[in-house]
Parts: structure tokens; C-alpha cells; sequence
């Protein structure tokens, strides 16, 4: 059994692939939402999981191989695969996103960490946030100082009420499922008067990019947060390189 942490729309679309030629797959992902997005393309479970439970799960379903399509920024699951496969002695792929380190743009601020993200987007008045919903408590504290601040989000109940709890108002809220468009980011950076981007490096797939450049033709500064190192045993960047490391050194049979 192949188990893949599909955290991601390329999470999703390995499982799908690797179901399709008939593997034994099975697709993990921590939200209800994720799952309904596998619903009649490739077998899935749904919830967080710690090291402990990867960990049984892996020695209950006999998982011979994990492969990791995680978020590149969700680095505390990560980090619990390394072990949990570590521990069970079994196979972990890595599958990573392109960067977007090697690309230069005007007004690009790089920061390692979402504290240093804030501190800079302290200097400015407007700022529009891309980040999801995850660090939004750590830029609320910039409203009690007078920032306007736009909250850009998945629009689930859950995510609408943390920016509620946070204080954002319905106008400081834009709830849409991304990635967006060159045209869109630059129809909302500029409709929100935006005075600096702030995103995070979730690479092309993740729509880094059209960002930069709408920003740029905006001539908006964009705060990036760079991605956690994570010192992974083995990593892909295709399909098939996921392929290849199977026929190598896996036992698993297509069904």
C-alpha cells in the first residue's frame, strides 16, 4: 500500500495518477474538504495526524511507501513522516514544489519567518495578505496599531470564523479559493489600494508568481516568507521520478 500525504492539489493529482494505474494508494489529508476533493478519484482519510498516529497507521495498513506532497510550509508533518518512516523502516519520497528563489523581482523583501514578515509589514499603512489562514494571528496584532489590513482566504466556515475571532471585519475579508490569475491579483491589489504584498513561497504551483508579477507592474513591494529548510531523505519534482523510485525499490503490486 501506497500512502500519500496529499495536502496539496499536487498531493491530490499523485494519488489520482498512481490510482488510475491501479496502486494500492491511499490519500491523507487534515481537513474534511481535502477528502471531498479525492470523493471518486482515489481513496482517502481525513485528519490531522501526529507522529504517534502516522505511525500506527502505517504498521496498520502495511504502508510500504509514504510519499510526502505536503504544503512546503506544512513543516511539522513533514517533519513527523521523516520519523514516523524512520521508525516503521519505511520508504519516504519527498515531492517538492519548485521555488522561487532563482527569480528576481523589483521591491522583493525575503524573510525567513512570519515574525519578520510582520516587522516589515509594519512599515507600511495598507497591507494585503496572501498567506492563508494559518499565521493571520500574528498580523492582527498590527490593527490595534491603525494598519488596514486584507485578510485573502479559503472560504470555509472554519477559516471565515478564526478571521472573525481575529477581528477582521466583512471588508477586510476576501474569501475565494486561489491560485489566481496575473489579472486577478492585479485587479484586487490595486482595487484594495494595497501598500505591500505580503505571500509566502508556495512556489509556481501555488501561485507565487502571478503575484510578483501583478505586484510588480503595480510597483508594490511584496514581503516573501521563504520556505523551513527540512532535511528530507529523498526528493522528486515529477511523476515520473515518483514512478521511477517505485520500480526501484518498492514491493508494491498493481492491483
Amino acid at each position: 500500500m501506497i500512502m500519500v500525504l496529499a495536502g496539496t492539489k499536487e498531493g491530490r493529482e499523485i494519488a489520482e495518477k498512481l490510482s488510475s494505474l491501479n496502486f494500492p494508494v491511499i490519500a491523507s489529508t487534515a481537513t474534511d474538504y481535502g477528502g471531498k476533493l479525492l470523493e471518486g478519484k482515489a481513496r482517502a482519510r481525513t485528519g490531522p495526524l501526529n507522529r504517534n498516529s502516522l505511525e500506527c497507521f502505517i504498521r496498520e495498513k502495511n504502508i510500504e511507501l509514504v510519499i510526502d506532497a505536503t504544503h512546503p510550509f506544512a513543516r511539522e508533518i513533514s517533519l513527523n513522516a521523516i520519523e514516523a518512516c524512520k521508525n516503521t523502516k519505511v520508504k519516504l519520497i519527498r515531492y517538492e514544489r519548485e521555488d522561487s528563489r532563482e527569480y528576481f523581482f523589483p521591491n522583493l523583501i525575503k524573510v525567513k519567518t512570519f515574525d519578520e514578515a510582520v516587522a516589515e509589514a509594519r512599515k507600511y499603512e495598507r497591507i494585503f495578505l496572501t498567506i492563508g489562514s494559518r499565521n493571520l494571528d500574528k498580523f492582527a496584532v498590527l490593527k490595534k496599531q491603525g494598519k488596514h489590513i486584507i485578510a485573502r482566504v479559503l472560504p470555509t466556515s472554519d477559516v471565515l470564523k478564526k478571521c472573525e475571532d481575529l477581528g477582521f471585519l466583512p471588508g477586510e475579508i476576501i474569501a475565494m479559493e486561489g491560485p489566481f490569475s496575473l489579472q486577478l491579483n492585479y485587479c484586487m491589489f490595486k482595487d484594495y489600494r494595497a501598500g505591500v504584498v505580503v505571500t509566502k513561497d508556495s512556489g509556481p504551483g501555488g501561485g507565487v508568481m502571478e503575484k510578483l508579477r501583478a505586484a510588480a507592474k503595480l510597483n508594490i513591494p511584496v514581503i516573501l516568507v521563504e520556505r523551513p529548510v527540512v532535511a528530507y531523505p529523498l526528493v522528486v519534482r515529477s511523476m515520473e521520478e515518483i514512478l521511477e523510485e517505485i520500480r526501484k525499490g518498492v514491493s508494491v503490486q498493481v492491483l
